[in-house]
């Protein structure tokens, strides 16, 4: 009897492994179509959800719809139902009628692979009427270069324009996989972003003379040293003398590295410089978004906007703001430290 027991175990854990090795069989054929199945499904799943939001006319022989459709695919709307009925093999021709309503239409703004990070940006902060102008082509430009009107550095800016340049070259293999990470997913959408701000940032940069917060010596110093060893040891913060030291001629490109050195007045110098270089574009950014809103105002025909709004808003920008930005440049052009002691 036991003979028969262990005999009789034996064929039952052979038919549990060869049902064992049948199932893994069947599961990895499976597995090669498993992909597909989910492409299949989820598209089944997608037409069923879109046919749900048509109606049926009077006879229930048809569906109809009605939807908001940008002009321009008007005709390839028309190719893609004229496709689908000879796919389908059906008798009935598809009908498209344009239809006259009174609702406002929404705002579509079409975009591509590099715009549409762009366009991201400025619905975040709100989303253009239907006809009104769309900043996004102007803020291609600006955004990134008044990122870098901050951020003023070469070696960071190359660095972050490298990295947005390979998310660049691979963004087919990187689109592919696919990822629940927040943060990376940031990072790939705004790749054309960062790519540009590293690339502003690296003119800024050179403009700032400023690489890894170190200075570059291309053109060398133009302040030369009047006092002798002795005294530039014994006196830790010397200054130098504008009227002396300096050879008045105007730096070629960028700022002097002489300031890096500089202990006692560097960080207020380059601090003043940076603030009224980003004052000037600011408010150069202000004014000309003031002016867009002129041409929505004049395309739409609402002169009370124009009255009470946009010349408000620009009288205050040039009188106060304008005329700050004014005056940094009259005192730039002006006064120097050559003039006469009554200028200073």
């Amino acid at each position: 009897m036991a003979m028969g027991v262990m005999t009789r175990i034996e064929d039952l854990n052979t038919v549990l492994g060869q049902t064992q090795d049948h199932r893994h069989r069947v599961l990895v054929a499976a597995a090669k179509n498993l992909k597909n199945w989910f492409v299949k499904v989820r598209k089944i799943k997608a037409i069923y959800h879109t046919l749900n939001l048509f109606n049926l006319d009077v006879t229930q022989k048809c569906l109809i719809a009605e939807c908001w459709v940008p002009l321009l695919d008007f005709e390839t709307i028309q190719l893609a139902l004229r496709r689908g009925t000879e796919r389908s093999g059906s008798s009935v021709p598809p009908i498209l009628n344009r239809m006259q309503t009174f609702e406002n239409p929404p705002t579509y703004n079409r975009t591509n692979k590099f715009t549409k990070a762009f366009q991201a940006l400025i619905d975040a902060y709100g989303v253009a009427s239907y006809r009104e102008m769309n900043p996004a082509p102007y803020t291609i430009i600006t955004f990134p270069f008044l990122f870098a009107v901050m951020f003023g550095d070469l070696g960071h800016g190359a660095i972050m324009a490298l990295f947005g340049l390979w998310m660049i070259r691979k963004e087919k293999g990187l689109a592919a996989q696919k990822t629940d990470n927040e943060i990376w997913n940031i990072f790939f959408g705004g790749r054309y972003i960062i790519f540009l701000m590293g690339v502003f940032s690296m003119y800024t940069g050179l403009i700032y003379n400023d690489i890894f917060s170190k200075s570059l010596n291309i053109f060398g110093s133009h302040w030369h040293m009047s006092y002798n060893k002795s005294t530039v040891m014994d006196n830790k913060f010397l200054q130098l003398s504008p009227k002396v030291d300096y050879e008045g001629a105007p730096y070629p490109f960028g700022m002097d590295p002489i300031w890096q050195v500089a202990s006692a007045n560097k960080i207020i110098f380059h601090n003043a410089y940076k603030m009224k270089i980003s004052i000037i574009f600011g408010v150069i950014h202000m004014i000309f978004g003031v002016v867009m809103s002129w041409h929505n105002h004049t395309y739409f025909r609402n002169r009370i906007s124009l009255i009470y709004e946009f010349i408000p808003q620009l009288v205050f920008l040039l009188l106060l703001f304008f005329y700050m930005v004014l005056l940094m440049f009259i005192k730039w052009i002006k006064f120097a430290a050559t003039n006469n002691s009554e200028y200073n």
